[in-house]
């Protein structure tokens, strides 16, 4: 349904950190999770805004299990929002590095680097992110800064006037 345009979109006010820890909750229980740490970057400010919950629940999700997957065991991802005026973005890094022939394949459907029947991860964050919720995805992964995956939504739905 998401990739035909068909995907119904129910946009509600939520907490960005409830909508966090809630993700974080169920990856911790993952088998991916185990034996790994999330570490959480607290903000000043905790802000609510407008999204669909299902959609940017499954964004969140996948963010956290790619991390934990590419993290060692005793290693740790880190998560964070930062509210930059009329945006939150929502960050999840690990200390891996990517190659550049992976990041330039990152965003394709079906592509992956564990194994087959894999693939739909990063090609659903961009998918709901950009396609249903009027976000922006990004990513850096360099030595420097091992691997941040950023995404940027609207505090207000584009139309609503709260």
């Amino acid at each position: 349904a998401a990739e035909n345009g068909e995907m119904e979109v129910k946009i509600e006010r939520l907490n960005s950190s409830e909508l966090l820890a809630s993700a974080i909750k169920k990856v911790s229980l993952s088998e991916s999770g185990q034996n790994k740490k999330i570490n959480i970057v607290k903000g000043p400010c905790d802000p609510d805004f407008d999204t669909d919950r299902i959609l940017f629940q499954r964004v969140l999700l996948n963010l956290l299990m790619n991390a934990l997957e590419a993290t060692p065991d005793g290693g740790a991802v880190t998560v964070g929002v930062e509210d930059s005026g009329k945006c939150l973005i929502f960050r999840v890094k690990n200390e891996g590095v990517m190659s550049k022939e992976v990041q330039l394949q990152l965003f394709q459907r079906s592509f992956s680097t564990k194994g087959k029947n894999r693939g739909l991860g990063t090609y659903s964050i961009k998918l709901l992110a950009e396609g249903y919720l009027n976000g922006k995805v990004t990513f850096v992964s360099t030595e420097d800064s091992g691997t941040i995956f950023s995404v940027e939504l609207f505090k207000v739905w584009p139309g609503n006037k709260n």
